[in-house]
């Protein structure tokens, strides 16, 4: 349904709503209204029709009474009877009624007594069978000389309330009909001069803008609701066609930017790509630089390696001159100490030059208690000429371990060469070996432990953090490569082991290296003397 016939049938419907409430408020009125003004005639015929019968000769005959009665009855259609009562005394007995009137009924007492004072009176019965809701009855007194010869009751039939709606519905239907083909018509003409018109301009002036003619304007309006929808309407297109051109230059910037933005790309990867070509260069002049740098450090290591038994075959070099003839037989230890070092400076060129290839130690059953013997035996002139008084504890249970005899002298070596260094004044230098059955607090099962301790000055926490750096070193130049302790760290890890430094400064410094315990028996141990 179009907006009109919506508007239509709304204004219709609260018409005819409107109209019967109106009839249904206003019957309800005119009901009371009605009823009221039939008793006050029916009361008024009842009292005409008593001063009539008063009036008659004496004696009234019961066909003169009749005749009025019935006349009176004939006069309204809503009469339903007329009946004339005798005084007899002590009550009221019916002498005459019209025919087709209602049974009669006694009198109330209370009527009785305001008929005897001479005053009418009424009641209202609700008791009738027929089709009649309410009837009215009225007494009028029949006075004759001043006394009360009988009354007159008229019975009229009182209109109720769905008759006299009925009657005004009639009417009010017409009225109804008029009003909503009124309403109808009007409203069909309003909107299609004051809304139809107006809203078509303006859908047609939606649709050239839709197809993209931003010119489409509505037409101009009075500043009602439409004008003022027409009115937001341009402006919007205004709008929309400020924004459109604005995107289109915004975009042909955009274009052109793109195109400078290519240029400089290109350009920049041409530069990229000389970049990469001069980066490849570099890296191939840091690959050489790097192997460059590994052969210093290979050299570094091995100079430190050949260097510590160089320092004992000097040593006791001295000393075999000073013991040559004093004493033989310690001539040929030293002799025997003096070949075995040689012996290691080859080992240890042999490995210097096969380092190249992937080393891994050869791992077999060992005795730590003999090894340390060896080292101890071999490094105790060194000691005693630098003022260090040396302890050893060994511990008679400690199992074999699994290791390289060579590779271990090197680790401990390297300790003792550094206690050394830490010693310049003397000191003391412990080597204790111990065997840790339980497993520890901290996580370590079965293990064979050796501890290496000195009373030199010590470490602080930033050195000691930097220890088993390469190349890093707190000594003078020319005494030391920062390659010992590496080389220690390297060993323990290929024989499984860990290693715990503790140290502060002044109060010296101790190095616990920890290996796995062996199953096998002592019999078949490496014989430390192979490899001192």
């Amino acid at each position: 349904m179009k907006l009109h016939t919506k508007t239509a049938l709304l204004a219709s419907t609260i018409t005819v709503a409107v109209l019967i409430a109106a009839l249904v408020m206003i019957s309800a009125r005119v009901v009371d209204l009605v009823r009221d003004d039939q008793k006050e005639r029916v009361g008024l015929q009842a009292v005409n029709l008593a001063d009539h019968i008063a009036d008659l000769p004496v004696p009234h005959t019961d066909e003169d009474m009749l005749r009025m009665a019935k006349l009176v009855r004939g006069g309204r259609p809503n009469i339903v009877g007329v009946r004339i009562w005798q005084n007899a005394g002590r009550d009221f007995t019916e002498r005459v009624a019209t025919e087709g009137s209602i049974p009669a009924e006694p009198i109330p007492a209370a009527v009785q007594a305001s008929v005897r004072s001479g005053k009418a009176a009424s009641e209202v019965s609700e008791n009738y069978s027929g089709p009649q809701d309410s009837l009215y009855h009225v007494y009028a007194p029949v006075t004759e000389k001043g006394r009360i010869t009988g009354a007159v009751e008229i019975i009229e039939r009182l209109d109720d309330w769905p008759s006299v709606a009925l009657d005004y519905a009639r009417n009010a239907l017409w009225l109804a009909l008029a009003a909503v083909a009124l309403i109808t018509m009007s409203t069909y003409l309003l909107f299609r001069h004051l809304v139809y018109r107006p809203i078509e301009r303006l859908l047609e002036a939606m649709t050239r803008a839709k197809a993209g003619d931003f010119d489409a304007q509505a037409p101009a309006r009075p500043l009602d609701e439409i004008g003022q929808l027409s009115h937001e309407f341009n402006s919007m297109l205004g709008q929309i066609s400020e924004m459109t051109s604005d995107r289109e230059r915004q975009q042909e910037l955009l274009r052109e930017r793109v195109r400078e933005a290519t240029a400089q790309l290109q350009q920049r990867n041409g530069q990229l790509e000389a970049m990469n070509l001069e980066l490849w260069r570099t890296s191939r002049r840091l690959a050489q630089l790097e192997r460059l740098a590994g052969a210093e450090q290979t050299a570094a290591k091995f100079a430190h390696e050949v260097g510590t038994p160089l320092n004992l075959i000097s040593c006791h070099v001295q000393l075999l001159r000073d013991e040559l003839f004093a004493d033989p037989q310690a001539a040929d230890a030293r002799t025997e100490i003096i070949g075995e070092q040689i012996d290691r400076i080859e080992r240890i060129v042999r490995q210097m030059l096969d380092r190249a290839r992937a080393e891994s130690s050869e791992l077999a059953p060992l005795d730590l208690n003999s090894l340390l013997q060896s080292i101890c035996a071999a490094t105790a002139p060194t000691l005693e000429a630098r003022g260090v008084r040396s302890e050893k504890s060994f511990d008679p249970s400690l199992p074999l371990i699994a290791g390289d005899p060579d590779r271990l002298q090197q680790v401990f070596i390297n300790l003792i060469n550094n206690a050394l260094d830490a010693m310049p004044e003397g000191g003391r230098l412990r080597v204790v070996t111990k065997l840790k059955a339980e497993a520890e607090a901290n996580g370590h099962g079965p293990h064979v432990a050796v501890e290496v301790a000195d009373t030199g000055c010590g470490m602080t926490p930033e050195t000691r953090a930097h220890i088993f750096d390469p190349l890093y070193t707190t000594k003078e130049r020319g005494r030391g490569t920062g390659l010992g302790l590496v080389v220690v760290n390297q060993v323990m890890n290929e024989h499984n082991g860990e290693i715990e430094v503790e140290s502060a400064p002044g109060e010296g410094t101790r190095f616990t290296l920890r290996f796995p315990a062996a199953a096998s028996p002592v019999a078949e141990a490496q014989p430390a003397s192979a490899s001192a």
